[in-house]
C-alpha cells in the first residue's frame, strides 16, 4: 500500500474530525447565545415572570428540580381525579398576568377567580385592576404566595377525589428550577384546609389530561423527565396518586421543546379527544396522523373506541390549547384567517357550549390553557353512568343505571333525579329514578320498535342547590341509541278446512299461529299447484282465512308459515287435500237406467 496515501488519507481524517469538534463547539456556542439572547428579551419585556422555557441560568441548574421535595403517602384509595370538563367552581391564575382582563372578566361572570399575588399590597393593586376592567369582584378571591411566573397549568394542583369521599391534591414535582412555583399545590392546600398528597414524580400539568374515568395521557417527556422509575412504576405511581388505570403515554407528535400534550390533543369528554390537523406541508403532519390512529384504536372510559375530532391548525395555531370552564370553551385566536372555522370545530365538537375567542400573547407551544387551572368545585355532584348506545334489544324497556353523589354531603332531590329522554322527533318525557341503595339509581326507558333511535341524558338536584347533567351539557349531547325488539319467530301455524273436495270448486281454509311477542303475523301459503298466496297481517292466535280452488284432481300438499311484523319467519306446517274426478253424469243414460230397473221391478212381481 502506498504510504503517502495512507498518510494523507489520515491527515485527512483529522483535519475533519478537528473540523468537526471545532464546529460542534462552535454550534453550542451560538444555542447558547440565541438563548440568551431569548432570555434578555423575555425578562425585558417580563421582569417578573419566568418563561415557559428553561433559560440558559435554569439549565445550568437542573439539580435543583426536586431538591427538598418531600413525598407523602397516597390518597386514601380509590382515588378518581376529575377531567377538566366536569364542574368547576373557580380558576387560578397569577399576577402578573398571562392573560387579559378580557379573559378573566369572561371568568369572573359565572365562577371564582383565584389570583396567585406576592403580597397585600400587590393584592390591593389587582383588585383595583379588577374593577377598573370589568371583573366580577365579587367573585374574586387571593392567594398571597410568591411565585415565579405564571404557568399555573405546569405547576398548580392537581385536584382528586379520595376513597373517604373527600377532596385532596396531587402535589408533583414541577419539572422547572422553580421552588417558588413548585410550592403553590401545598400553599394553596393549606389556605382552602385540603389535604396534600406529594407524589415523587417530575412532571407538568401542561402534559397530562385525564377523563375522569381512570384514563390518562401524556407524551413521553414523562418517561425522560424520570429515568429513575421504570415505565412499570410511573404506572404504579399514577394508580396510587391520581387513580389512574390506563396511562396512555405517546410520541409527542408536535416534536418542539416543550413536548406538552395540550399544545396538541384534548379530552373533550370521556369518549371524545380532539387532535389538531395541520397543514400537509408541516413537518409532523404525519405524526398527528399517527397519533389519531392510536387513539382511534385505544378504549375510552364507555368501552368504546375513542371519538377523535379535528381542528385545523395550518401550521399549528394553538387553537387546541384552549381552557373549557364548565359550559364554555375560551380559545385562543390570532387573528387568522382560520379562526372562524376552529371556533365552528369546537361548536360542532361540542355542541350547547358557548366557544369565545380571545387574542393575547400566545405561541402554538403556549397559550391560554397553560396560563390558567382550573379549581374542581369541592362538593360536586358527581354522576357515573356508562352511557347506552349501539343497538340495545329488549321487550321489557332499557335500563339506564347511574351512581349519583354529592359531595356536599346534601341529599338529592328525589323527585328531580331521574331521565329525561325522547325519540327522534318527539318531545323530552321524565322518569324519575329509583334509588337502590349505595348512592345506585336506575330508570328504565320503555321499550320502543325497531329502528327508533333514542335520546336520553341523566338529570340530578341536591339540596345544596347544586344540579347536573350526564353528559354534562344536557339535551343538546344527549347519549343514544337504536332501539331493537328482541324477536323469537311466530309458531308452525295450524291448518284447518276440508281434506276432500272437488276440483273446480273454491274452499276456505284456517290459518292460526301464535307469536311469542304477541306480533302481528301473516301467512305464505303454497296451494302446491303453482299458485302462492300471501294474506294480510292478522292478530296473533286468530284464525286467517285463505280461499282455493283446485281445477284439476289429485292429491295436494298445502304449504305455509308465519311470519311477525318484524320480519322473523316460523317454520312450516302441511296439510294433505285430496281431489276426485267431478264425473258428470248423462240425463239420458239415467233415464235409460231408470227404465230397465221398473222392467227389472215388473218382471220380478209375476213371478
Amino acid at each position: 500500500m502506498n504510504k503517502k496515501l495512507v498518510n494523507g488519507t489520515i491527515i485527512v481524517i483529522f483535519i475533519i474530525l478537528g473540523a468537526t469538534l471545532v464546529n460542534g463547539q462552535q454550534m453550542v456556542v451560538n444555542l447558547k447565545n440565541n438563548l440568551a439572547e431569548k432570555d434578555e428579551i423575555w425578562f425585558k419585556n417580563n421582569p417578573d415572570s419566568y418563561p415557559h422555557w428553561l433559560t440558559l441560568d435554569e439549565l445550568q441548574n437542573l439539580d435543583i428540580i426536586g431538591k427538598d421535595f418531600q413525598g407523602t403517602s397516597p390518597p386514601p384509595s380509590p382515588v378518581r381525579m376529575p377531567a377538566e370538563f366536569e364542574p368547576m367552581q373557580g380558576v387560578l391564575i397569577r399576577y402578573p398576568f398571562g392573560i387579559s382582563y378580557d379573559v378573566i372578566a369572561e371568568m369572573s361572570e359565572d365562577i371564582e377567580v383565584v389570583t396567585i399575588v406576592a403580597s397585600t399590597s400587590e393584592k390591593n393593586y389587582v383588585y383595583s385592576q379588577y374593577q377598573s376592567n370589568g371583573v366580577n369582584v365579587d367573585n374574586c378571591d387571593f392567594l398571597i404566595a410568591p411565585s415565579n411566573s405564571y404557568w399555573t397549568r405546569d405547576y398548580g394542583p392537581w385536584f382528586v377525589f379520595n376513597g373517604d369521599d373527600e377532596q385532596g391534591i396531587v402535589d408533583h414535582i414541577y419539572n422547572r428550577p422553580r421552588p417558588l412555583d413548585d410550592a403553590i399545590p401545598i400553599a394553596f392546600g393549606d389556605w382552602q384546609g385540603i389535604p396534600v398528597y406529594s407524589l415523587s414524580l417530575e412532571h407538568a400539568g401542561g402534559n397530562y389530561m385525564t377523563d375522569g374515568q381512570g384514563n390518562a395521557v401524556s407524551t413521553d417527556l414523562v418517561w425522560t423527565e424520570n429515568p429513575g422509575y421504570s415505565h412499570e412504576q410511573i404506572d404504579q405511581l399514577m394508580k396510587n396518586y391520581c387513580g389512574i388505570d390506563n396511562y396512555m403515554v405517546v410520541p409527542d407528535a408536535l416534536g418542539d421543546y416543550i413536548k406538552h400534550i395540550d399544545c396538541w390533543a384534548k379530552f373533550l369528554s370521556p369518549d371524545t379527544i380532539m387532535i389538531i390537523k395541520p397543514s400537509t406541508s408541516h413537518s409532523h403532519y404525519q405524526d398527528f396522523e399517527d397519533a389519531v390512529e392510536y387513539f382511534e384504536n385505544q378504549t375510552s372510559g364507555y368501552g368504546t373506541p375513542y371519538n377523535v375530532v379535528r381542528i385545523y391548525t395550518h401550521m399549528s395555531e394553538p387553537y387546541i390549547n384552549s381552557l373549557i370552564l364548565n359550559n364554555k370553551v375560551l380559545m385562543p385566536v390570532t387573528g387568522s384567517q382560520w379562526d372562524d372555522e376552529a371556533i365552528s370545530s369546537y361548536e360542532s365538537a361540542l355542541p350547547g357550549y358557548e366557544v369565545l375567542g380571545f387574542t393575547g400573547s400566545w405561541q402554538s407551544t403556549d397559550a391560554l390553557h397553560c396560563r390558567a387551572k382550573g379549581i374542581v368545585d369541592r362538593y360536586m355532584l358527581y354522576i357515573e353512568h356508562t352511557p347506552l348506545y349501539g343497538t340495545q334489544t329488549s321487550n321489557d324497556g332499557y335500563i339506564v343505571n347511574a351512581t349519583i353523589f354529592p359531595y356536599s354531603g346534601e341529599g338529592l332531590v328525589n323527585s328531580s333525579t331521574g331521565v329525561y329522554w325522547k325519540t327522534e322527533g318527539g318531545t323530552w318525557d321524565f322518569i324519575e329514578m329509583e334509588g337502590l341503595g349505595n348512592n345506585l339509581f336506575s330508570a328504565t326507558i320503555p321499550p320502543q320498535e325497531t329502528g327508533t333511535i333514542v335520546y336520553y341524558y341523566i338529570y340530578a338536584e341536591d339540596n345544596s342547590g347544586r344540579s347536573e347533567n350526564h353528559p354534562y351539557i344536557g339535551a343538546q349531547m344527549a347519549h343514544t341509541f337504536d332501539a331493537y325488539l328482541e324477536n323469537n319467530p311466530p309458531g308452525a301455524p295450524s291448518i284447518t278446512g276440508p281434506i276432500k273436495g272437488n276440483s273446480g270448486i273454491t274452499y276456505d281454509y284456517y290459518f292460526n299461529s301464535i307469536d311469542p311477542e304477541g306480533h302481528g303475523v301473516k301467512y305464505h301459503i303454497t296451494w302446491d299447484d303453482g299458485y302462492i298466496d300471501e294474506t294480510d297481517f292478522g292478530e296473533s292466535g286468530t284464525d286467517v282465512i285463505a280461499s282455493h280452488a283446485w281445477n284439476r284432481e289429485g292429491s295436494f300438499i298445502i304449504t305455509a308459515y308465519a311470519e311477525d311484523a318484524i320480519g322473523l319467519i316460523g317454520p312450516e306446517s302441511t296439510f294433505t287435500v285430496t281431489m276426485p274426478k267431478n264425473r258428470i253424469i248423462n240425463r239420458n243414460f239415467i233415464n235409460i237406467l231408470s227404465n230397465l230397473l221398473q222392467k227389472f221391478y215388473e218382471i220380478y212381481l209375476k213371478f
